[in-house]
């Protein structure tokens, strides 16, 4: 990772505010201790709009200052025991999931003027970070809850996917329409291969 600008300090803040945002909005459900939130959403798109590195970072900023005591968790939750508690390979499955997806975006194949073929590229990083989340989520919180993979799964995986696979709706719509309206954002890590490829491809084309 290059030296950091002031532009990317400021949006790697930005995205841990929005993820704040995104654990307030939290509704609980009865027989799970793990809320359905809108962070998830907010972890994946920081890592599709800024980067592999830049993503995870703004995630490790937002961990941070719940670790500090800054109530940023969801239900306005803050300190250590959060983390040790059944969410916390939730948590700690975010910084991944920014990793990931920020790593997808900018790997997978792009296809300039192919709006289909971009909005399956988003889709898929956007899905692939995601799933992430459960991959350190669901082993902890069975071992810290007590309980055996399939009540894990059934307690904190099964009933998440609706709600997630509409948010990763939300979030390709997000990019695609980002790519089109503010092509200059798309010059943080993650777009920066895009744009050079295009650039090349505009220039085959001429």
């Amino acid at each position: 990772m290059s030296k950091l600008m002031l532009r990317d300090l400021i949006a790697v803040a930005f995205f841990a505010a929005l993820i704040t945002v995104g654990a307030w909005i939290s509704f609980p459900l009865p027989f799970s201790p793990v809320p359905i939130v809108l962070a998830n959403l907010f972890v994946v798109l920081s890592g599709a709009i800024l980067g592999k590195w830049l993503g995870p970072l703004s995630v490790v900023v937002y961990l941070l200052m719940g670790l500090a005591g800054i109530p940023v968790f969801a239900n306005h939750m803050a300190g250590p025991s959060v983390i040790a508690g059944p969410t916390g390979g939730y948590l700690i499955g975010y910084v991944l999931a920014s990793f990931v997806t920020g790593l997808l975006v900018e790997y997978l194949p792009h296809f300039s003027g192919s709006k289909m073929a971009e909005t399956v590229r988003f889709a898929f990083s956007l899905s692939a970070g995601g799933l992430v989340i459960y991959l350190t989520g669901i082993p902890w919180l069975a071992r810290v809850a007590g309980m055996d993979l399939q009540t894990a799964l059934v307690k904190g995986f099964y009933p998440y996917l609706p709600g997630d696979a509409v948010k990763i709706i939300v979030g390709t719509m997000l990019c695609i329409s980002l790519m089109a309206q503010l092509p200059h954002i798309w010059k943080w890590p993650a777009g920066d291969i895009a744009v050079r490829q295009a650039a090349a491809e505009d220039a085959k084309a001429g």
